[in-house]
């Protein structure tokens, strides 16, 4: 019986999705699931929810809860990653202390000060984790949905011997999303807003089309994407004159007009990483007319998800076992069962993408079997596009030195590189702003 180890199990909208997809693949129903968390009513919740789903699909699978992270990580097959060190509260003050330097982010967990200081909160207990599991677990393979992916892969890769790759459902979603806005499949609007968060989740791609893409976390472009055979980039071009997707999605479609290919993520996440459209007020309201409240969101999305738990716990509801867009059931059924499965990883660049940086952690695609994850070599991506990954590139690997020497003065120097805080503030305030994020989350922060 597979040992699947679920650390940051008490996020429970998130272990949800994903143990409702681990259910619907045969053999994999069949696992023992181990759930940890540091939170010992967080993870009560979750483990019943699991006992149910294990009742109601009749499986022999096993369920264990532990606040020990040796016991849950002892003998492991799998173990997927979904935490962050200070939760709510520390998110926050990544968000609100940059704003009175005129830093401002829609999600703050990936480049930026927010990016940086949850890399500095969450780093240190993922290389933990990977150097625990080097004792406990060596063969076992690491899946981490944690952020900021890249530098939280790539500070595993330095430090341990551990088989780990990162995984975002950004690529399936955008490639959902162009679809929809062709008018070839549903049109799937940005999630400000819950509900259309669910669209995102179940989002689907038809056999019939075929994509490629390359890049970094959160920064991927599609380089291909045909239906039926037939080339769509000479109709996706012409997106930047539809109006329509222009009032859903104008910072890519600026990219799209200037970098010739679409990419991910989201236009308000995306925002984050460029230093083209957060300038000023007035430049903010052009390009984002519509804000991106991610923080209150993902509270609202706690309180909605624990409701429908809750129902589902007592068999009010029955629990929707089916397939989703997460990669981690994919991946973990296609070993198992030895079904040959592509998925998109985030793994080091043993020059699969000649143009990026060798040894970055970049965005691929990868076939998944019995033998395990076969990352694919890609094409050059455009140089124009590689460049704009570049400059986040510079910044997350400047970042990852600084946790793992814990040098302050280096990380204040990446901070430095950040596209948007240099687009905005002057060295001393980005100075300043690294002295009062420090100051204002030592509680967190483990050096």
């Amino acid at each position: 019986m597979n040992k699947i180890v679920l650390i940051g199990a008490g996020s429970s909208s998130f272990a949800r999705q994903l143990l409702c997809a681990m259910f619907s693949y045969d053999n994999v129903k069949d696992s023992t699931f181990v759930l940890h968390d540091i939170d010992k009513e967080k993870l009560d919740f979750t483990f019943d929810f699991t006992k149910k789903i294990i009742e109601q699909e009749n499986t022999k699978a096993k369920v264990i809860k532990t606040l020990s992270i040796d016991e849950a990580l002892e003998n492991a097959d799998f173990v997927i990653t979904a935490f962050t060190v200070g939760g709510m509260k520390a998110w926050e003050k990544d968000l609100y202390i940059p704003l009175k330097y005129g830093v401002d982010q829609d999600a703050g967990d990936t480049m930026g000060p927010g990016g940086m200081f949850r890399a500095m909160r969450d780093i240190p207990v993922l290389v933990s984790i990977a150097k625990n599991m080097e004792k406990l677990c060596p063969d076992a393979l690491l899946l981490n949905y944690s952020n900021p992916l890249a530098p939280m892969i790539k500070a595993v890769k330095e430090t341990t011997s551990i088989n780990i790759v990162g995984l975002c459902y950004a690529v399936q979603y955008t490639v959902a999303q162009i679809l929809g806005f062709l008018g070839e499949d549903k049109w799937i609007s940005h999630p400000n807003e819950n509900k259309k968060r669910h669209d995102i989740v179940n989002s689907k791609i038809s056999k019939n089309v075929e994509f490629e893409f390359a890049g970094i976390n959160h920064m991927t472009w599609i380089t291909k994407l045909s239906l039926n055979g037939e080339d769509l980039y000479p109709r996706i071009r012409k997106l930047v004159d539809d109006e329509k997707v222009q009032k859903e999605d104008l910072i890519r479609l600026e990219l799209l007009k200037t970098f010739d290919y679409f990419c991910t993520v989201n236009h308000w996440h995306l925002s984050d990483y460029l230093p083209y459209f957060k300038k000023n007020e007035e430049l903010t309201k052009k390009f984002l007319p519509i804000r991106w409240d991610l923080l209150n969101l993902e509270r609202e999305k706690i309180e909605l998800m624990t409701i429908q738990m809750e129902d589902e716990i007592s068999g009010k509801i029955k629990i929707p076992v089916k397939q989703n867009i997460f990669n981690a059931p994919k991946i973990i059924n296609a070993i198992i069962n030895n079904e040959k499965t592509r998925v998109n990883i985030n793994t080091n660049n043993d020059n699969y993408v000649p143009n990026l940086p060798f040894a970055s952690i970049i965005e691929i695609p990868a076939f998944v079997d019995k033998e395990g994850i076969k990352p694919c070599k890609v094409t050059n991506l455009p140089n124009a596009c590689a460049a704009l990954n570049k400059t986040n590139i510079l910044f997350q690997e400047l970042l990852v030195e600084g946790v793992l020497k814990k040098d302050l003065k280096l990380l204040k120097q990446a901070l430095c590189f950040d596209p948007l805080s240099s687009a905005v503030c002057t060295l001393e305030e980005i100075s300043d702003m690294f002295d009062e994020m420090y100051k204002e989350q030592k509680e967190f922060l483990s050096f």
